[in-house]
């Protein structure tokens, strides 16, 4: 079930238009930019709609205080690679999803450390590829430099790789196996590429349905079965 887990819709009334992209592309979930009232909704068009979190903060306090808040709330959570302490912290704490590189932070650096942090909390390395479509000549080969970087530092410490678009436009949405051929130019072999394309996305997605059902109580632990509430004679 291939899902993009970043399109950035700037407006509520532009959905439709992604929706039928998604639908033409073979795609079945999307995790739009708008705020969403449950962390899934099926849309009139029968595409999975997630509501993602990009945490904002700058420092370790505030992203906790905005963690907190989110968390129950959102079925993505991602932070954007930034600086070794707010990255390592991100990548340590395991409600968060995703650290992302992309278009707003073309440059940064994974560390071997962090990448390794994250592979113990199962926090997967997002790479948004819209960056590549939207860049020429030089500019085009550094952000490909710095993608493959991160793959690579990814892949060695084990840490799990999701592609996604970052599309801010339905026309830089890419099927499935277009994805993966993106994969394989960032220097990942055809095995990884899919996993990041078509298994860890659903893979995210199905952990964090389990831990916002109302049967979770915490790591290792659910509801199995409900006891009768009613007393007995």
């Amino acid at each position: 079930m291939p899902i993009d887990l970043n399109v950035r819709i700037l407006g509520s009334e532009r959905l439709g238009e992604f929706e039928d992209m998604a639908g033409r592309l073979g795609i079945t979930g999307i995790a739009p930019s708008i705020e969403l009232d449950k962390p899934v909704v099926m849309s009139g068009k029968g595409l999975a709609l997630y509501f993602r979190a990009d945490l904002k903060g700058k420092r370790i306090h505030s992203l906790r205080k905005e963690l907190g808040l989110l968390r129950r709330r959102a079925m993505i959570v991602a932070f954007p690679l930034a600086g070794v302490e707010t990255s390592n912290w991100a990548a340590e704490d395991r409600r968060v999803d995703l650290l992302t590189l992309g278009s707003d932070n073309i440059g940064r650096t994974l560390k071997d450390s962090t990448a390794h942090m994250a592979k113990h909390s199962e926090t997967a390395l997002e790479i948004q590829f819209a960056a590549i479509l939207q860049s020429t000549g030089l500019n085009r080969s550094r952000v490909f430099k710095g993608f493959r970087e991160a793959a690579r530092t990814a892949l060695d410490a084990d840490m799990k790789i999701v592609l996604s678009s970052g599309a801010s436009h339905p026309i830089n949405m890419r099927s499935p196996m277009a994805m993966t051929y993106i994969g394989l130019m960032l220097g990942m072999n055809r095995v990884d590429s899919r996993e990041a394309v078509f298994n860890t996305p659903q893979q995210i997605i199905e952990h964090n349905e389990r831990k916002l059902s109302s049967e979770f109580v915490g790591p290792g632990v659910e509801i199995v079965k409900r006891g009768d509430k009613r007393e007995k004679d």
